[in-house]
């Protein structure tokens, strides 16, 4: 076909699809929003990408620093088809009427999934699907320290590391570090105090709240801190990056499980669409190319991680399920907030 002809014809058919409305929907992005930090990247290779292949839908991953602020901000005009936020985020959201529920029906796929990390309504629907899992232990620079020196989460308060740790954000610390260190010194998250005990010892080590996952990920990188309590996907990845002097220490009294969910905001256009692309998620495939790309554990029942999965991680799949702490997100959702003013508080006397 002549070039002129060509793009004459070309022309012709991007009009009749715009005037017909036939055509831009195929081409038309769904907008999946994520953290950044390397967490992006993975969602491209393991799931946008083979969504792509399958279903001929475009897919483009966006990373912003909160999913679930941004979730919260475009409330009523979402700009995200769907939004990746953790477990107690999911358990909020679902609260506040602000994400789309659906039929299990219309996830097959979901059934696949352990229904205990699976959020629904008190009337069966979904909240989301669950794609996988990452533990909460404590990444170490061995150029700083040695592994063993965090066998047990109350290393983390000796003396020895004044200055060389770093925490998260209060809001992260009331879901995350408060009830696993908590369960660590004898309570849970119903009786946090032990873990608030501990957790003074920490914020006074702190040398620095890391305020992103690219933040925290050159403290550690560049052994500006010695250790921290961190995700076992996010050093999974840094050594996938060739961050040889970062490894991840499962303490002795456990890690904490970290689900993590794929909703979709209330009011978001294309739901069909959508809805195809959480079903893809939870399925085995895509969520062990996560695995071996970022340390994303698979919460499909079908998926076995392979042999060099289980190397990388340290131990067998069977023995790290034997060691994670799975606590009531919902109750730790409900007390967020309340938590969070605690933690405030509590950095802000030490410092």
């Amino acid at each position: 076909m002549p070039n002129l002809l060509k793009a004459k014809y070309i022309a012709g058919v991007s009009f009749l699809a715009l005037a017909t409305g036939i055509g831009p929907a195929a081409s038309e992005e769904l907008l999946i929003a994520t953290w950044g930090g390397g967490v992006e990247a993975v969602w491209e290779e393991a799931f946008a990408k083979p969504f792509k292949e399958e279903t001929g839908l475009d897919v483009r991953i966006v990373p912003v620093p909160t999913p679930e602020a941004q979730l919260r901000t475009q409330a009523g005009a979402p700009q995200y088809h769907a939004v990746m936020v953790t477990y107690p985020q999911g358990a909020n959201l679902l609260k506040d009427g602000m994400i789309e529920l659906f039929d299990p029906a219309d996830i097959p796929t979901s059934a696949e999934t352990n229904p205990d990390y699976l959020m629904r309504s008190e009337d069966g629907k979904l909240a989301g699907v669950s794609p996988y899992f990452m533990y909460y232990g404590i990444a170490v620079n061995t150029d700083l320290a040695k592994p063993e020196e965090f066998s047990s989460w109350s290393n983390l308060g000796d003396e020895k590391w004044r200055d060389l740790l770093a925490i998260t954000r209060p809001i992260y610390l009331s879901s995350y570090d408060l009830p696993i260190m908590a369960k660590a010194m004898g309570g849970d998250e119903r009786n946090p105090e032990p873990g608030l005990e501990l957790l003074k010892k920490v914020a006074a080590n702190t040398l620095t709240t890391y305020s992103s996952i690219a933040h925290m990920n050159n403290l550690l990188t560049r052994g500006e801190i010695a250790a921290g309590p961190y995700y076992s996907g996010r050093v999974w990845h840094l050594r996938q990056q060739g961050a040889e002097n970062v490894t991840m220490v499962a303490p002795k009294e456990g890690v904490l499980m970290i689900p993590y969910m794929l909703v979709v905001p209330k009011g978001a256009k294309r739901l069909e669409d959508t809805k195809k692309f959480l079903d893809f998620v939870s399925k085995a495939e895509p969520q062990l190319r996560g695995s071996i790309l970022g340390g994303y554990l698979p919460l499909n029942s079908n998926a076995v991680l392979p042999p060099e999965a289980e190397e990388q991680m340290g131990m067998t799949f069977k023995e790290l399920m034997e060691r994670v702490y799975q606590p009531d997100w919902q109750y730790i959702a409900e007390q967020e907030r309340d938590r969070i003013n605690m933690l405030e508080q509590l950095i802000g006397a030490v410092e």
